[in-house]
């Protein structure tokens, strides 16, 4: 299928290139003829008028119409009507005047046009045609007279220089031919290959283009994958301290614009240094990776979760109010209470502390309220652990 399209293609870029020459031809016979045509009228003034005359000149109209309108003409037409006018001028002043005739070279031209423009094929029947034509009228010379006067007396004297002739016009015509053909043979065999690598460079840009395509999306997997890390905490796959602040900022400033109230939850796990110290840092991580699972799967999807220092967590909860964080925290403490850590040698318990604070006073900063929520926790600690402080009560 890709052959099939590849050949038409060469095709129309073959009959592009054809169409050009014969506006080529219809410009330069147009120019040149007039010469020849103002040299037939002055003759005729001086000689007298001859068919022969009008007949050039009537040609030269033709071409002359033939460029004028060659934007609006199809390419067959034009290129028809050329090889046509010079066949017609060639074979008829030859067929009147013999290898003297000035109208040789266009008779001689009109096989070589016929294949440059409609290919090997027409070419040669119009070479046929010509030395047909030639053959018969050096017969009817050699046999002493013009055309359809023969009396079949030989004229030995010019037999050998016409059959000379006529090889020679024989060989010219199929060199001309062959040249043609081979020229248009190359022709395409170079679009060919000009095709074949303009395909493969289209291949190349595309493979090229995919390729630059997917680094360009490997740079920007990496990117959000490094700003991801620089914002999630490697272990509990939380927020860290800093996405967190920036999430309970956007909180804060909703809460302002807006008068709505909002929670500060801080946690920490008890006896953790222990559970290190004695267990070793791997149930320390464990038990951290549990408590951030935990936390995300008891609290609501709009609180924001983070793990903002070593076993210390915060979360904040927007619209909402002191009792409903309350209610919250207390049944995310009673969960952590139930977890059970495996170590080598037996299974922990799991407790944590909370602190809460709310944002109730348009006079308080996001700080403070985190502040306020730290100093309940330390007072959750202080007070027998396992247990939760709001601060201000």
């Amino acid at each position: 299928m890709k052959s099939y399209l590849l050949m038409g293609e060469i095709s129309e870029d073959l009959h592009l290139v054809r169409s050009r020459i014969c506006d080529v031809i219809l410009v330069s016979s147009a120019l040149l003829s007039v010469p020849a045509v103002l040299a037939s009228v002055f003759r005729s003034s001086v000689n007298g008028w001859y068919g022969l005359m009008g007949l050039h000149i009537a040609a030269t109209s033709v071409i002359f119409l033939l460029w004028v309108f060659r934007k609006s003409l199809p390419f067959n037409l034009k290129a028809g009507a050329i090889v046509l006018v010079f066949m017609t001028v060639g074979l008829t002043g030859f067929w009147r005047f013999g290898m003297i005739s000035g109208a040789n070279p266009l008779l001689l031209v009109a096989p070589v046009l016929a294949t440059v423009l409609f290919g090997r094929r027409i070419g040669v029947g119009c070479a046929i045609i010509l030395v047909s034509m030639m053959m018969l009228t050096a017969y009817s010379f050699v046999f002493g007279g013009r055309v359809f006067q023969i009396d079949f007396n030989v004229s030995g004297t010019f037999l050998p220089s016409w059959i000379a002739y006529l090889f020679g016009m024989v060989l010219a015509f199929a060199a001309a031919v062959a040249a043609i053909s081979m020229s248009n043979r190359h022709l395409s065999s170079a679009m060919i290959k000009s095709r074949h690598n303009q395909d493969e460079l289209t291949l190349l840009n595309r493979d090229l283009e995919n390729q630059v395509l997917e680094r360009t999306q490997d740079l920007e997997n990496a990117k959000i994958h490094a700003e991801q890390q620089a914002r999630t905490d490697v272990l509990t796959g939380l927020n860290n301290r800093r996405a967190f602040f920036e999430y309970a900022g956007v909180i804060d400033g909703q809460a302002r614009r807006y008068n709505h109230p909002y929670v500060v939850a801080m946690i920490d796990i008890d006896h953790f240094k222990t559970i290190n110290d004695t267990w070793g840092h791997d149930t320390g991580d464990a038990a951290l990776i549990t408590i951030g699972r935990v936390i995300t799967q008891t609290l609501r999807e709009t609180d924001i979760i983070g793990r903002v220092g070593g076993e210390e967590f915060a979360i904040i909860m927007p619209e909402t109010v002191a009792k409903e964080g309350m209610s919250l925290v207390e049944r995310l403490r009673k969960v952590v209470e139930e977890i059970d850590i495996q170590t080598p040698k037996c299974k922990i318990k799991l407790t944590a502390s909370i602190g809460l604070a709310a944002f109730d006073d348009l006079s308080e900063t996001l700080e403070r309220v985190v502040a306020n929520s730290d100093v309940a926790l330390y007072r959750a600690k202080n007070s027998g652990r396992n247990r939760i402080e709001f601060y201000g009560s």
